[in-house]
């Protein structure tokens, strides 16, 4: 008998073709862990619950979420289109709905506050991309431009007929830049006013022949995303226009899509493409890209239905940074680690076991808290193991092949798990399944206790696992289907 330790924890690298790589982490993420005078140890941790806040009814839909320095800023949108979008703007530093009066609502956890139902005077037209100023707050639909002064707390759709519409908008230096729909050209207002708008304020990414997608501000540089190239401009301070392109800086890589993208890690994100093929994920490394994805991310990106509808948003986690990205086809939602830089996924359970993304379009970190919006509700990122729909939050780990010699079968006698439950697993059980075929198909779950209350560290152990075939391929799957702290520490078989 062999008694040795196996791959338990790692990252997900799920390919199309099962027999080459089948590995999986759902709801669970690589972690380094530090002790005094010990060797760096990793671990798989439980992502965050997701704990409801606000359910804003059957017919709503949050379409944008904004951290505008403390206020945090919901666009709701009818999805019967019987009545206008409306902006919720609450106040995260005084706690409290703004501005009076208006309807008196009670939103848990928030506390009972004064909500406004500031309608807006149209319904969209396409999808909604905010970015704020010291006082403004403007609002796109690809066609109109809306503007919420903190100072006045007003909502007024902007008229100045050499506003030209935009899909995109982003702020740098006091200007809000908005980019010509389908076209090279992109424009600015007037300086701390985005009501007004001067015909001249024009300017052209024409280093390469590329429509412009979006645009993201970083480090007091503008990022300019086309097609398939990224121009950088700076602010001179010139008086005809105050921007200049930033010579020798053009990247040959550009966004997918106007939300495809995210700031992170003192960087930028994205879903990028060039002349040569894409869809990849980028950070951006001063004027230079850097891939970040692997080929099961970009295999999965390839399955994508519409790639340019791919979002991208930013989390915080026990200290650790974390850009998921979901995008329409994709089965799962997929996280990149900025720490570690390793790929995990996310996602929920349906009726027929089956993973499906996470319903998260939007997320905001604001005093020491974080919202994350999908669909009609409001969540709050905890350590409540929950999923979007309340139910428990189920872990997986699929752990790689672990291949038969061609010429004989493998009799596995035992495996032992160590990892941590916490208090609260009194009750709870860890399954694991089994497969034969690199994944295939597996067999019934085998339920072990995690332990009783107080009993932190557990060695859980199943016996008497079976015979893999001559040639065959084994891999073990680990599920945790109870709202409790799960941490996986290591694996050992017998065999």
């Amino acid at each position: 008998m062999q008694h040795r330790v196996v791959q338990c924890v790692g990252p997900s690298y799920y390919l199309t073709d099962r027999k080459t790589a089948v590995q999986r982490a759902v709801n669970l993420y690589m972690m380094s862990v530090e002790g005094l005078g010990e060797d760096t140890q990793v671990v798989l941790e439980s992502a965050p619950g997701l704990e409801m806040q606000t359910d804003f009814g059957a017919d709503w839909e949050i379409v944008g979420m904004h951290n505008m320095e403390g206020l945090l800023c919901i666009v709701v949108s009818d999805t019967t289109a019987t009545e206008y979008p409306v902006l919720y703007v609450y106040d995260m530093i005084t706690e409290e709905w703004v501005p009076p009066p208006g309807q008196e609502w009670g939103w848990p956890s928030f506390g009972t506050g004064t909500v406004d139902q500031k309608e807006f005077d149209a319904q969209f037209q396409g999808a909604i991309v905010m970015a704020h100023g010291q006082d403004q707050l403007a609002i796109v639909d690809g066609v109109n431009l809306w503007v919420y002064r903190r100072s006045t707390r007003l909502l007024e759709r902007v008229t100045d007929p050499d506003y030209n519409s935009s899909e995109s908008v982003s702020h740098l230096d006091g200007y809000f830049i908005f980019i010509d729909p389908s076209t090279e050209q992109w424009y600015i207002s007037a300086i701390d006013n985005a009501t007004d708008f001067d015909a001249l304020d024009y300017s052209t990414a024409d280093s390469q022949p590329d429509r412009l997608v979006t645009s993201e501000t970083l480090h007091r540089s503008l990022y300019l995303f086309g097609v398939r190239t990224t121009e950088v401009w700076a602010n001179t301070g010139a008086a005809d226009f105050p921007f200049e392109r930033v010579l020798g800086a053009s990247i040959e890589v550009g966004c997918v899509g106007v939300r495809a993208k995210t700031r992170a890690a003192s960087s930028i994100v994205f879903v990028g493409q060039s002349s040569t093929g894409g869809p990849y994920v980028y950070q951006l490394q001063g004027y230079q890209v850097r891939r970040i994805s692997t080929q099961a991310v970009e295999q999965a990106l390839q399955k994508s239905t519409l790639i340019s509808d791919a979002t991208m948003w930013t989390y915080q986690d026990a200290g650790g940074e974390f850009v998921a990205l979901n995008a329409p086809g994709l089965t799962t939602t997929w996280v990149w680690d900025a720490s570690t830089e390793q790929w995990h996924e996310r996602g929920e359970l349906d009726g027929n076991g089956d993973w499906e993304p996470l319903r998260v379009e939007y997320c905001e970190h604001i005093k020491g808290r974080q919202y994350a919006a999908g669909g009609r509700y409001l969540y709050r990122m905890s350590r409540i193991y929950s999923d979007l729909a309340g139910d428990p939050l189920v872990r997986e780990r699929t752990w790689p092949h672990l291949v038969a010699p061609s010429l004989e079968a493998v009799r596995y006698t035992g495996l032992e798990l160590r990892c941590t439950s916490g208090e609260e697993s009194a009750g709870s059980d860890i399954t694991l399944e089994i497969s034969n075929d690199g994944g295939g198909v597996f067999g019934p779950p085998l339920s072990r206790s995690l332990g009783q209350t107080g009993a932190r560290t557990q060695r859980i152990r199943w016996l008497a696992l079976g015979t893999c075939p001559a040639g065959g391929s084994r891999v073990f799957r680990l599920r945790c289907s109870d709202a409790v702290p799960l941490t996986i520490q290591g694996a050992a078989i017998n065999v």
